[in-house]
C-alpha cells in the first residue's frame, strides 16, 4: 500500500502558512486576544522560514 506523500517542501508549507495567517488578521472583527494569537503565529513561521533557509 502507497503512502500518500505532501508534494509542497517544508519551505511551501511555510509560506502557505504564513500567507493564511495573514489573510486571517486581515479579518475585520478580531478580538485583540485572536490578533495577538495569530500575530505569535506569523512571528513563530516567520522563525521556522528563517531557519530552513540556513
Amino acid at each position: 500500500m502507497a503512502i500518500p506523500t505532501d508534494p509542497h517542501t517544508p519551505q511551501q508549507r511555510v509560506a502557505d502558512q504564513l500567507e493564511a495567517a495573514h489573510r486571517q488578521l486581515t479579518k475585520p472583527g478580531l478580538s485583540r486576544r485572536h490578533r495577538a494569537r495569530v500575530a505569535d503565529r506569523i512571528h513563530q513561521l516567520k522563525q521556522e522560514a528563517s531557519n530552513l533557509g540556513h
